[in-house]
């Protein structure tokens, strides 16, 4: 049976009981009608939410994320403008929408302004260079900067994709006229592929924009398959590492694939030392396998230490990673018409290269095509499809028996109820009970003692608890003021000859030609965002270091277990002559529904003195030291905040406690009163009233909701 069948059946009983819910003043019937309520808010939170499939492409800028999709999602047409730079990094969200739309989310005011003053910083920094681009791009464009803010959220529609896609570049392009403005772009595509999934296009944790960085990691939280691209040439580097250690999310990926990008440019790197393409490619899948073990070896060790067994699993199997090339993919593919300038230098190259170091060679088509190796991606694509749907279906099977255990619950309740009122038409008169009323009232007052003794416990408890919790919290803080220094590449290039002599022509005898390397130079840096993150993990652990310790204190469904239990018993000590058990349901159904208060904390934006004051990564050790002392001095802003928060919330729950102990008599009797009244109304219509008693106790019965919700 399906959770749909399940609450199709559901609403039917529902609809069946609707009539009969004014007739249970202690919500018998009512909280039935809710269980319909709520199951079905689940379904369409699941449905909305879980049954989307999310596909993130993660890697650094330049790593070629934009074009790798557009040649695995859209037959190489560049829907997904290429970042040239990260000051261009946005974070697009790819959906399935019967009318193609794009919908932009613009910085915040603050945002805005807080780049421009970075933008006014002197020194030399990435995060202070991007801002100024930034800045200088918005003065290009000649733009109401205020006026476009305003909006926050924009929607563009149009009935013709390709219009759609000229109007994208203007807001996540590297010259768009809104681009710089820009935080996030979402674009809806009539494609019958993308129905049920997404695809996230991430701009990378290079990207020196905290407040993109911040939105780029609550959107890599919600994915469920990840394909993380290095490029080939500089396989994962420092900055993979980097990106690989913050900006995955610790849990929720269930496929994660590595993907050694751009192979066309490490077979130019290293095919001038090597005999041939064979012993180029074999040297470049050792040299990457090798790279892989060490490097994600180490982080999945990390990770485990950590307690994230699930991402280090993960990263463990990541042993081999799938070499790919978009650009070898377009030449296998593609029209030549359909190859951009630097796809056409590139291919150049390649056949220069063949030419003049492998004795001649010709690329072939299955040359192309083994480089690109697209067929494996579209294979690890399509299989995550199909593996995450047996986890949606499997998660859609777990809701059905927490449905039923909380039906079965509520229709106990009811059962009880309607046999009382049976039991109390055929047994008693109205005389009786209204007798018997006035001597439970009587007693309403010792107990009410009982109970109030209970909840005295509980708040005794509570008081002895608000100390201790707020000591721990203010020990908990040294463990977050400490930063990780990382260490970044800086990449340069130089000039070297190479020979272009062939024996076979004395004319080209001492010639040779300029070519271009790269290397690399470490230095030392802390990131802003570590620093945004620390403060951000302190104060959602301190929140639910607070609310579990707080919540095991007062323990709401115990305490109304302990309630109901000293009721059975007064009642089951009184004298023999005192008869309660007409009434016993209605005061235990009073307990349970007391609205015992819980404990609520607003955290706010703890991280905003870091992320108005520092960005990118810090290098030098005055900048460190300042963004340390703002680190700490915000953990204690923090620590001051839920700390003063948690002893207000923790006082009113002392009152609330207090106001439950004053009302817990009163609630008992009006209970009394609202049952008493209904059996009066009843009684009008004695016969009656057993058979709709009886229609209903058959209508809840085992064997009918066994043919209704089973």
């Amino acid at each position: 049976m399906s959770i749909q069948q399940h609450f199709e059946q559901l609403s039917d009983l529902c609809h069946d009981l609707q009539v009969w819910d004014k007739r249970f003043n202690n919500n018998e019937i009512s909280n039935i009608l809710r269980l319909k309520e709520a199951l079905e808010v689940d379904i369409e939170r699941f449905e909305q939410e879980q049954q989307t499939l999310n596909i993130a492409i993660m890697g650094q800028v330049k790593a070629g994320k934009s074009s790798f999709l557009n040649a695995l999602l859209f037959d190489g047409k560049p829907v997904l403008p290429t970042a040239a730079t990260p000051k261009t990094a946005n974070l697009t969200r790819i959906s399935y929408g019967e009318i193609p739309a794009l919908e932009i989310e613009y910085y915040s005011k603050e945002e805005w302004d807080e780049i421009e003053k970075l933008a006014q910083e002197k020194d030399e920094s990435e995060a202070v260079k991007v801002a100024q681009e930034l800045v200088e791009m918005v003065s290009t464009a000649q733009i109401n900067v205020q006026e476009v803010l305003e909006q926050q959220t924009k929607r563009i529609e149009s009935s013709f994709i390709d219009d759609l896609v000229n109007t994208l570049n203007q807001y996540t392009g590297n010259n768009g006229q809104y681009t710089a403005l820009v935080k996030m772009t979402r674009l809806y595509l009539p494609n019958d592929e993308l129905k049920g999934f997404d695809i996230i296009d991430t701009p990378g944790m290079n990207d020196p924009v905290i407040s993109r960085t911040q939105k780029t990691k609550e959107e890599m939280a919600r994915c469920d398959v990840v394909f993380f691209l290095s490029r080939a040439s500089q396989f994962l580097d420092q900055s993979d590492i980097h990106l690989l250690t913050d900006q995955l999310p610790q849990g929720g990926v269930e496929r994660l694939y590595l993907i050694a990008g751009q192979y066309d440019s490490a077979i130019l790197d290293d095919g001038f030392n090597r005999e041939s393409l064979s012993e180029c490619e074999t040297n470049l899948q050792n040299r990457l396998n090798k790279r892989a073990v060490k490097e994600l070896g180490d982080l999945a060790d990390k990770k485990r230490k950590a307690g994230h067994e699930h991402l280090a699993d993960l990263l463990e199997n990541l042993v081999k990673p799938i070499v790919s090339s978009t650009f070898a993919h377009g030449f296998a593919t593609w029209d030549v018409s359909k190859w951009d300038a630097t796809m056409q230098h590139v291919h150049t190259e390649l056949k220069e290269m063949a030419e003049n170091d492998w004795d001649e060679y010709q690329f072939t088509q299955q040359d192309w095509q083994r480089i690109a190796n697209f067929d494996a991606l579209r294979d690890k694509y399509q299989i995550a499809r199909v593996e995450k749907n047996q986890i949606l279906e499997s998660k859609k099977q777990s809701l059905l028996p927490k449905a039923q255990e909380k039906l079965d619950e509520a229709i106990s309740y009811l059962k009880e109820a309607v046999e009382s009122r049976i039991t109390g038409l055929n047994t008693q008169d109205i005389s009786k009970l209204t007798e018997l009323e006035k001597q439970l009232e009587q007693r309403i007052h010792g107990i009410s003692s009982k109970l109030e003794q209970h909840i005295g416990t509980e708040l005794t408890a509570i008081r002895k608890a608000i100390n201790d919790i707020s000591v721990d919290l203010q020990k908990s803080i040294q463990q977050y003021t400490q930063l990780t220094t990382h260490t970044g590449l800086e990449t340069h290039e130089e000039a070297y000859e190479v020979s272009t002599s062939k024996w076979y022509n004395p004319f080209s005898w001492g010639s040779s030609e300029t070519r271009y390397r790269t290397y690399t130079t470490n230095y030392e840096y802390l990131s802003a965002s570590d620093a945004v993150e620390q403060i951000a993990q302190y104060a959602r652990n301190c929140k639910v270091d607070i609310q579990y310790h707080f919540n095991d204190l007062i323990r709401p469904n115990q305490l109304k277990l302990n309630l109901r239990r000293a009721l059975v018993n007064e009642l089951n000590t009184a004298q023999a002559d005192f008869d309660a058990t007409q009434f016993k349901n209605v005061l235990d159904a009073v307990i349970r529904q007391l609205n015992l208060p819980e404990l609520n904390l607003e955290i706010g934006d703890p991280s905003r003195k870091i992320s108005q004051n520092f960005s990118g990564q810090i290098k030098s050790s005055s900048d460190m030291q300042k963004l340390k002392q703002a680190l700490n001095q915000s953990l204690q802003e923090v620590f001051k905040l839920l700390n003063d928060q948690f002893k207000a919330s923790a006082k009113q729950i002392e009152f609330n406690l207090t106001d439950t102990q004053n009302l817990l008599a009163q609630k008992l009797t009006q209970g009394l009163e609202n049952e008493l009244s209904q059996i009066k109304r009843d009684f009008a219509e004695k016969q009656k009233s057993i058979q709709e008693y009886e229609a209903l106790k058959a209508l809840i019965s085992d064997e009918a909701l066994t043919k209704k919700i089973a």
